[in-house]
Parts: C-alpha cells; structure tokens; sequence
C-alpha cells in the first residue's frame, strides 16, 4: 500500500492548511461507508489518484511519471463538536510544481467524493 510508504519521501516544502467542512465530512462518510483506503481518481484532473485514510490523503501522479507523491494532506486537527468549520492540517509539498494544483486538487477531490458517495 502507497500510504505507508509517504514516510519514504522527504517534502519540500511543508504549509498550514484548512480543509474545508464541506470536503472534509464528504471523505469521513466516503471512508465510513467505501473503508480505508479509498482510492479515488479526481474528476478534471487526469490520470491523478488521491489515497485516503483516517490519517492522510496523498495525491499520486500518474503511474508512468513516477512514485514520488505530489502532495499530502496530514496531521488533521479537528474542532470539537463542530461539523460547519474547517479542519486544520499540514499540506505536505513533494513537487516542484505542486503548489500549482493546490486548491485546483481539493475542489475535485471534493467533486470525486461526491461521486463516490453517490455510488456513480
């Protein structure tokens, strides 16, 4: 399993981050009901696979451009009691271009979890 091996690679660069309330209760019920991990490909961004689990979620390039990870999301911080806020993280960057899919990669992470809890 690829999540295991995310502690292999050293990231670049290493940000605070929030996930929104929205994207964050859609992969705690797609996590709920498919189980960990889940692996999804992202609506709109070719050919990338986000791996879930209850402790990160690691954005994969295609599997011919190598096994580096793009970025992860970790180190999830969750408010108490309170579905409507966002969730604190570490946004880990493992490529140089990276900081280019940052929210891109989120807003069809979101879209490809609606997807998957849909059952489509």
């Amino acid at each position: 399993m690829r999540l295991r091996e995310l502690g292999r690679y050293e990231p670049l660069r290493v940000l605070p981050k929030q996930i929104p309330a929205s994207c964050w209760n859609r992969a705690r019920i797609a996590l709920i009901r498919k189980g960990a991990p889940l692996r999804i490909e992202l609506d709109g961004l070719r050919a990338l696979l986000c791996e879930l689990d209850n402790e990160s979620w690691v954005l994969w390039p295609p599997p011919h451009a190598g096994e580096v990870p793009l970025m992860a999301w970790t180190g999830f911080v969750r408010p108490e009691a309170a579905l409507h806020r966002p969730v604190r993280c570490e946004l880990r960057l493992y490529h140089l271009q990276a900081g280019l899919l940052m929210s891109r990669a989120l807003e069809a992470l979101e879209a490809s979890l609606s997807r998957v809890i849909r059952g489509s």
